[in-house]
């Protein structure tokens, strides 16, 4: 039987392509190229509306209460640690969006902004995957009751309605990194 971290590992693959897909993005623009607005459009849609809107939820509303309730106190700390660096992301993203669609190019300043702004959301973001991945997943799989998680599967479904699922932005990302991931 899937384990409901199986579900937010898949996530956690389109996520990891959409942040190389930007990283490359972001040295581009660091290195002096033009700030590719469609492309960023398309990522910043993803990160809005797949990682803030539909990972981050499954996560904040279901894994990390649960396992808070029942991990012992490095677990807790580092989901509070987790927490904190989600906020980062948040910031991050939102941050990001000023340059989605500039009015003319881009200043020696804006270039740099960007390509700092999109190298500190990927470090936040390898952090987090690390933690989750190497700790919490595996303590929420150990300690969290199944009966507590039967409501999970239906709640990711429903989190995931209405959004473009991840199988399309996967499709989407795969093209985007034909053109950017070496």
């Amino acid at each position: 039987m899937p384990r409901h971290t199986d579900n937010l590992r898949a996530d956690h693959s389109v996520v990891r392509l959409g942040l190389e897909v930007l990283g490359a993005i972001g040295e581009h623009v660091r290195n002096g190229g033009d700030l590719p607005a469609q492309d960023t459009a398309t990522l910043l849609r993803f990160l809005r509306e797949f990682l803030l809107a539909t990972h981050f939820r499954k996560e904040n509303e279901h894994l990390w209460p649960a396992l808070a309730m029942r991990g012992d106190d490095a677990v807790c700390a580092a989901i509070g640690d987790l927490l904190r660096m989600q906020d980062e992301v948040t910031d991050l993203v939102h941050s990001l969006v000023m340059f989605w669609e500039p009015v003319s190019e881009l200043t020696s300043a804006e270039r740099q902004g960007f390509a700092e702004a999109t190298s500190m959301l990927l470090s936040r973001m390898q952090r987090m995957r690390a933690l989750e991945e190497e700790l919490l997943f595996q303590a929420c799989d150990s300690t969290v009751p199944a009966d507590d998680k039967l409501e999970w599967g239906p709640a990711f479904v429903a989190l995931e309605g209405g959004r473009q699922p991840r199988s399309a932005w996967a499709a989407q990302l795969q093209q985007l990194a034909a053109s950017w991931v070496a």
